[in-house]
């Protein structure tokens, strides 16, 4: 039984994130997020360069590269 509270709890869980990107995606779709993220994250590679070294610089990247892929996702799910 325990088991059993555990997958409702992670449905419940997942349910919540699900209503989160529901939320998140109503305001524009999957594709103009992504351009959006593109501007912010050449606005902030820019001040980065004027602002010197940033030893988090690769894993903000990383970051980035995840949620345009996330939105790449997304986008593909809408269609």
């Amino acid at each position: 039984m325990h088991t059993n509270q555990n997958d409702e709890s992670e449905d419940s869980l997942h349910r919540a994130y699900g209503r989160k990107v529901q939320e998140l995606l109503s305001q524009s779709d999957a594709n103009i997020w992504i351009e959006d993220l593109w501007d912010m994250y050449t606005g902030f590679t820019l001040f980065s360069q004027e602002a010197g070294y940033d030893p988090r610089g690769h894993d903000r990247f990383v970051s980035f590269k995840e949620l345009v892929f996330f939105f790449q996702e997304v986008g593909k799910m809408e269609k």
